[in-house]
């Protein structure tokens, strides 16, 4: 499955041609001149979701690993240092769903957005944070997948900007 920006159609209907979508963000201050997510404003957000689903997933994994349970000695004996079994997301995809999509997450993609003059209605965000998770809910080993995804899409100048996304987040410092 290839995860590009090809299919970005559901992103591009303009604010304006909303209707109550164009009052809300109206309403909150948001920019209803931008008309569709920017592809630099997709990296950012896809980036942001995949180091944080790299988290949830560790997280995940440490918690199911019996080696960290009774803290043995032998790496051989903590699963969580392994590639998670095949279709470990899908088999948690719900859990790990949830735990990602808190309240505020759009608001920090959409303030982790602002460095690059992107102004993205938080319903948008949203749909994409969807989009992104279903299109990798069915990957076979989703840890390498992840890290593929990661390299590919956090470079030099997104770099800071994800990983203070995904502090904030977590309710880690931020730095400046």
């Amino acid at each position: 499955m290839e995860l590009g920006y090809h299919n970005l159609t559901f992103l591009t209907t303009p604010y304006g041609s909303a209707g109550a979508i164009a009052g809300a963000a109206a309403c909150a201050g948001i920019d209803d001149t931008d008309g569709c997510i920017h592809s630099d404003g997709f990296k950012i957000i896809k980036a942001t979701v995949v180091v944080i689903l790299e988290h949830l997933i560790n997280k995940k994994l440490k918690e199911l690993c019996m080696g960290c349970e009774v803290d043995h000695p032998s790496q051989l004996r903590h699963s969580c240092l392994f590639e998670p079994n095949a279709y470990f997301f899908d088999a948690y995809f719900e859990e790990l769903s949830r735990n990602l999509i808190k309240p505020e997450l759009k608001h920090i993609i959409a303030r982790a957005l602002n460095p690059f003059g992107l102004r993205v209605n938080p319903q948008r965000i949203q749909g994409s944070v969807d989009a992104i998770l279903c299109e990798l809910r069915d990957e076979v080993y989703i840890v390498e997948k992840l890290r593929q995804v990661r390299e590919k899409l956090v470079d030099v100048n997104s770099e800071q900007i994800v990983y203070d996304a995904v502090d904030s987040w977590k309710g880690g410092p931020q730095t400046a």
